[in-house]
């Protein structure tokens, strides 16, 4: 009898799931600010996610979830079996398991060492041109602004636009190279542009295979700045750069891409004014049509400054219209006092 009752009860549990060693329980993706909660331990607004049931897509309990404030306020509660309603059943069918309720549940970050190391140095084919245009006390304040990095790559010396978030972790860092003359990018005879994370043979900056990547704003870090209410956000972290010089009472921010635009990168501002300044031409309609969804929940402006200047170009962003002004105002010489 006991030969012909094994074969049924494994019948019995094909496809089934007891959930001892699979995790039952998931971070809930983003979905709005509204999926983003207050911090049961440090009390800050929509920094908390929580966690779900995979199999009813219902929250567990006010309690467990995750602050994204990993350094400064780290807390994590992870719920276990027994806090599942007592009407929850414990054997479900995998197809019962609803993966999109599933968010990893950590973030990479680079070793702050490698960010210390890379602004030993701040010259470099970047910055050489600010240097040349622009006077050395309001560079030397900008660079420190926003960890502005150097690195030997490319034959030169290239700069690195250090992803920082809010708590002071560098998620990644943008390398690009340019033409110490003109400031513009080196594409030739290849884009030259790479990535801190991206994996290589001489983990010249950790080992980062298999990395979780989450980028943010570039500037993040600066919303911690006392008394600032106001960010004003482009797409390149040039421009970001260039601006804060020219205009170092206010504070820029960079998408970092036209497409870069997401719910989760928008967090740390929920309580900030944020003025966008896409690129002059198609990109104005592709940031209006983008943001028009986030400006119930947040203080979103999308502004149409540069499509009213007749001296900018299609394609042209705030960067290219204040050096124009620069150079007007300073004739063919744009070399700072």
């Amino acid at each position: 009898m006991a030969i012909q009752k094994t074969p049924k009860k494994k019948e019995e549990t094909k496809n089934k799931v007891l959930f001892g060693d699979t995790p039952r329980f998931g971070l809930e993706k983003y979905k709005g600010l509204k999926s983003r909660y207050t911090c049961p331990s440090c009390g800050r607004h929509h920094s908390f996610v929580r966690y779900i049931d995979k199999v009813t897509g219902l929250y567990i309990g006010e309690q467990f979830g995750r602050c994204n404030r990993e350094t400064s306020c780290g807390y994590h509660l992870v719920p276990k079996i027994s806090d599942l309603p007592k009407d929850a059943p414990l054997v479900v069918n995998n197809n019962e398991i609803k993966e999109e309720f599933i968010e990893k549940d950590f973030i990479n970050v680079i070793d702050s060492k490698f960010v210390i190391k890379s602004l030993e140095e701040t010259l470099n084919s970047f910055t050489y041109f600010l240097y040349n245009n622009f006077p050395k006390e309001s560079v030397d304040l900008i660079i420190k602004r926003y960890y502005l990095g150097t690195t030997d790559k490319w034959g030169d010396r290239a700069v690195i636009f250090w992803q920082i978030d809010q708590d002071y972790n560098s998620r990644t860092g943008k390398i690009m190279l340019y033409n110490r003359e003109t400031g513009k990018r080196v594409k030739e005879p290849i884009n030259r542009i790479s990535w801190v994370h991206r994996p290589n043979k001489s983990c010249e900056y950790g080992n980062t295979y298999d990395y979780n990547l989450s980028q943010v704003f570039f500037g993040e870090h600066l919303v911690n700045t006392p008394n600032v209410d106001t960010f004003h956000i482009v797409e390149s972290e040039k421009t970001a750069v260039i601006c804060s010089i020219m205009k170092p009472e206010s504070y820029w921010l960079a998408t970092g891409g036209l497409n870069n635009i997401k719910g989760e990168k928008l967090l740390p501002y929920a309580d900030k004014k944020l003025i966008f300044y896409p690129d002059k031409g198609d990109a104005f309609n592709k940031w209006q049509a983008k943001l028009s969804e986030f400006i119930g929940e947040y203080d979103i402006e999308v502004s149409d400054f540069l499509e009213k200047q007749k001296n900018v170009k299609e394609g042209e962003d705030m960067a290219d219209y204040l050096l124009k002004k620069l150079k007007q105002r300073n004739g063919t010489n744009n070399k700072g006092g």
